[in-house]
């Protein structure tokens, strides 16, 4: 499948899913646009229900506070003829108090001191001051106030129920003020009512005065009565809207829930009726509305994606059968217009090309409008040798295929270029077509000549050149021989050097045993002459006799000490100097090995300020090469007073051995000198790597412990230093060797 096919089924495939994702987007936005109404209508239904209930509850409140207003005008109509006489006064409160108590709990008159007469169909008439209550002190506050005025619930003394007061003035005839008239209306009776309201709507009613308190609340609590809630924002905006409306609000006349509040303002009297409906209970049907309505959108998108993946596959099969229709098409012009080599479509019954591809047009500079509209002219000077081209046509028709048939073309500017024809038939239909590609080769012509001259040019030079060659590898090859020949006479240098030195310190600690020896040989060879001449003249004594005995007994214990000291050195050095000087393998104790190795280099610290401490471990038994372990240890010693210890007053060497878990001893040598720089750590078993360079350093020490280490014992070796913080060369070598090839 070609880029642009590849774009057409994205593009098919995209246009697809944008459709599903357009379709899915309006199905959701549908959803959402429909939930969003389902719940403003629900909440705007809920509003006119409210609506209705308040009015409802209007119209009992007024006919209530009504009712109350007119028995409270009855009965200061009343007193106003009998102002001036208190008995009387008392006797219409009873008889009004009496007649109804549906509503009103009792019947007051307050005198402008504030004492009060009280009828009460429930409790005796008695004598109380009133003149705190807010009503009472509002009306004593506002002489000229004409209406009824609402005061705040509370509790009547007698029997603890809740009663809210109504009150006004009382006239006389002359229209002069005696006193207030007070009427206390029961709230159950309006709570009774309310209650099976609200439980049964489970919504919450309210009785709200101007004044900013609750007259009542339902579901009834006692602890709402009278509350001042003028402060709250709920309050304040409700005092500024008109008679009806609804506020919606979090806490107000309620601790619990968010609610929406439908109020209307009784008229001509200063209550607001409040109907209140929790959003969770209002929404709940809604709420299961909309898990229904996901719930079948969810389906729909489902079932909508299952027709969209269907459909895609329906498309993508269409898009296959008709891009293997088009395959032919497809491959005849992407390929002969693509294509990097030149190619051209002849009709050769009309000696017309009729179509060229771009690396063609590129090729000879001609345009395709000049080829499609000027054929005869230009066609008459792009052959060079018009021969040639008949020569072409003629073989072409015969052979119906041409390869590599050479002829010189015109470029469009004039220029000769010599190309290889080649032609294939196809057919168009039913014509006859020939695919003709032309291949210029007119550089590679000129290169091809050019070729030949620099191969004669070349193979000289060549010549030449593997003759000097030749000398040069002779001479490479004798320098390296000169070079592998002075590092096996340095090598080779560096042990006799070692083993010399071997020797110079065994003769140096034999020179004391055996200068003893002769010493006490000396004094003895005297002792017997003297004791001969004595007892050749006959003056022999038995003391002289216990004396030479005594002394030959001394001389001897002497010399058997001196002589076992020099064997016991002897012996050490034949071994390690049998070891050193050979490649012998042998199975050997490892602790005595490196004693005997010890005290055949002990001459190299022992009359030094350097100490040598071990810690050898008893029963290592090892088969392997005891000469390169000795080569090994002495190197160390020899590095350490050398290098290590260089300008110090004293030192302290260590060595150590362990059997570790990998079958193999770990040795261990340190001292406490001078360390390594840290630039010098990675060159220490460099050949040739020495920091006395030019003082009697060759480098090789430590490259032939590296070498022994690691071909010959088949270990490894770990080094660890820091300036001035000493060096620790660490071996781990196998307790059976390799077998050597050295």
């Amino acid at each position: 499948m070609t880029p642009k096919q590849d774009n057409g089924a994205v593009s098919h495939k995209l246009s697809l899913l944008l459709l599903g994702v357009g379709m899915a987007f309006a199905i959701i936005v549908q959803t959402y646009w429909s939930l969003t109404d389902d719940r403003k209508q629900t909440i705007e239904a809920e509003k006119s229900n409210g609506h209705v209930a308040i009015r409802i509850l209007e119209e009992h409140v007024t006919q209530t506070l009504e009712d109350g207003a007119r028995k409270l005008d009855a009965v200061a109509e009343q007193i106003a003829d009998v102002s001036s006489d208190e008995t009387r006064i008392q006797r219409l409160l009873r008889l009004n108090a009496l007649q109804d108590s549906r509503f009103m709990k009792s019947l007051q008159f307050i005198h402008p001191n504030g004492e009060s007469w009280v009828e009460s169909p429930d409790f005796p008439a008695h004598s109380v001051n009133v003149a705190d209550r807010d009503d009472i002190q509002f009306l004593l506050l506002n002489p000229g106030y004409t209406r009824i005025v609402f005061g705040h619930p509370y509790q009547s003394p007698y029997d603890s129920q809740l009663v809210v007061p109504l009150s006004r003035y009382v006239y006389d005839a002359e229209g002069r003020q005696t006193g207030i008239l007070s009427a206390n209306i029961r709230l159950s009776y309006f709570g009774d009512l309310y209650n099976g309201i609200a439980v049964e709507n489970n919504v919450m009613l309210a009785l709200i005065a101007d004044a900013g308190f609750i007259i009542i609340r339902s579901p009834f609590e006692a602890r709402y009565a009278g509350r001042d809630i003028a402060a709250e924002d709920a309050t304040t905006r409700l005092a500024a809207m008109g008679n009806e409306g609804e506020i919606e609000d979090d806490s107000w006349l309620d601790d619990e829930f968010r609610r929406l509040y439908v109020f209307r303002k009784i008229k001509n009297y200063p209550v607001t009726v409040v109907y209140g409906r929790d959003f969770e209970s209002m929404l709940a049907g809604w709420e299961k509305r909309v898990q229904h309505k996901l719930m079948y959108t969810a389906l729909v998108l489902a079932a909508l994606m299952v027709m969209m993946g269907l459909l895609s596959r329906q498309l993508s099969k269409l898009r296959r059968s008709e891009l293997v229709l088009r395959q032919a098409e497809y491959k005849f012009s992407e390929i002969f217009e693509r294509s990097p080599l030149a190619l051209s479509l002849v009709d050769l019954q009309h000696r017309q090309i009729e179509t060229v591809n771009q690396a063609w047009v590129d090729l000879f500079g001609y345009s395709k409008s000049v080829l499609k509209d000027q054929q005869a002219d230009w066609q008459a000077r792009f052959w060079k040798h018009p021969e040639q081209l008949t020569q072409f046509v003629r073989q072409l028709a015969e052979d119906q295929q041409i390869d590599q048939f050479q002829a010189e073309l015109v470029r469009s500017d004039g220029a000769v270029r010599t190309c290889l024809l080649s032609a294939r038939k196809i057919f168009v239909g039913d014509e006859t077509r020939y695919i003709v590609t032309p291949m210029d080769v007119t550089r590679e012509l000129a290169a091809e000549q050019k070729l030949l001259e620099l191969n004669a040019e070349l193979e000289e030079r060549v010549a030449k050149r593997t003759r000097n060659l030749e000398q040069s590898n002779a001479e490479l090859a004798q320098a390296l021989q000169s070079v592998r020949m002075m590092q096996e006479e340095v090598i080779r240098q560096e042990k006799l050097a070692s083993l010399g030195a071997l020797v110079a310190g065994i003769a140096h600690e034999l020179n004391t045993p055996i200068g003893n020896s002769v010493t006490v040989t000396s004094t003895l060879q005297d002792e017997i002459r003297r004791f001969r001449r004595e007892m050749e003249s006959g003056q022999l004594k038995r003391s002289m006799l216990n004396q030479l005995l005594d002394n030959l007994s001394f001389g001897a214990d002497v010399l058997m000490r001196s002589l076992g000291r020099a064997s016991e050195l002897i012996r050490s050095f034949k071994h390690v100097a049998v070891d050193q000087s050979s490649d012998m393998r042998r199975q050997f104790d490892l602790k005595e090995t490196l004693q005997e190795i010890l005290l055949t280099n002990s001459s190299m610290y022992l009359k030094t300020p350097y100490k040598l401490e071990t810690q050898l471990a008893e029963g290592i038994s090892m088969n392997s090469y005891p000469g390169a372990l000795g080569q090994i240890i002495s190197n160390f010693i020899a590095n350490a007073i050398r290098h290590g210890f260089e300008g110090r007053a004293k030192g302290l060497m260590q060595l150590s051995t362990t059997l570790n878990a990998e079958n193999a001893v770990e040795i261990r040598f340190s001292d406490d000198g001078h360390g390594i720089a840290a630039d010098h750590l990675s060159k220490v078993f460099d050949p040739f790597f020495t920091t006395k360079f030019g003082q009697g350093g060759s480098g090789l020490g430590m490259n032939i412990v590296y070498n022994l280490v690691t071909e010959i014992l088949g270990g490894r070796i770990h080094l660890e230093s820091e300036p001035d913080k000493g060096t620790t060369f660490t071996l781990i070598l196998p307790l059976h060797a390799p077998d050597s090839q050295h």
